[in-house]
């Protein structure tokens, strides 16, 4: 009964590494704060989830953050599913040229076990950013790496090997963004360090596009709607169904 429902719990946690964002840090002593919604829908199956996050500049060119996400509920065709606290990720970005960002996101494994399923062990996230503005667009992107610890099941993922990139078009209050992520697995999935017989994880890849817009409401608040479509390979997203997820937040700068 709970079959998709553990595949789209998994695929939420599976496609959890995530910086805040791939264009350069906040100036020093600036910092924001967000509260938002998450709506996951594929297929019969569909997850609430809500959170909140926020991010300080502690010097020049030094940005930390955390998020703490939580699952409202999980319907799958009417049937409640997993819900609860997810994993806390941790956020430390470093730019080291006007650029250039370096950046590492740990995500430790504080999640309720139905809620995180296979994601129980400790997740790490770094790579370089690049962003610069070209005439009315501001483009970033993204290469990184994740990598997952084995958990208390004793099994690990195969890496994420992540490039991605955004354009931003600013039209005054309102800024609307569209954006990819190219993912692709490097490795097998491994039970207590071993490789499943005839595992042929490795090289798969996908797609995941999203669009969506950021509102100014004044200097100190903003808001922010989007949408982004899961087309990486069945295996990774855990259903032949496309996942949907759409995002609202509210943020306030300070």
């Amino acid at each position: 009964m709970f079959k998709k429902i553990a595949l789209v719990t998994a695929l939420v946690a599976t496609a959890s590494f995530a910086t805040w964002d791939k264009f350069p840090v906040l100036e020093a002593g600036k910092g924001q704060a967000e509260i938002g919604a998450k709506y996951t829908i594929a297929g019969d199956a569909s997850q609430l989830g809500l959170f909140g996050q926020a991010r300080y500049s502690v010097i020049s060119n030094l940005e930390l953050g955390v998020a703490v996400p939580f699952v409202l509920f999980t319907d799958n065709d009417g049937a409640d599913g997993p819900d609860g606290i997810d994993n806390i990720p941790v956020m430390v970005r470093y730019q080291f040229m006007p650029i250039l960002n370096a950046f590492v996101d740990v995500s430790i494994p504080t999640g309720d076990e139905e809620v995180v399923g296979p994601a129980d062990g400790l997740g790490v996230y770094f790579g370089v950013q690049y962003s610069q503005a070209f005439g009315a667009v501001n483009f970033g992107s993204e290469l990184g790496l994740g990598i997952r610890t084995e958990g208390d099941d004793e099994q690990s993922p195969p890496y994420d090997l992540k490039v991605g990139a955004e354009g931003q078009f600013p039209l005054g209050m309102v800024t609307p963004y569209v954006g990819v992520d190219f993912v692709m697995w490097l490795g097998e999935y491994t039970h207590d360090g071993d490789s499943a017989p005839g595992a042929d994880d490795s090289g798969t890849i996908g797609f995941v596009p999203y669009v969506g817009a950021n509102i100014g409401i004044n200097q100190m608040m903003y808001a922010d709607v989007s949408a982004s479509f899961d087309l990486r390979d069945d295996k990774m997203r855990g259903t032949k169904d496309t996942p949907i997820t759409l995002t609202a937040k509210f943020g306030i700068n300070f």
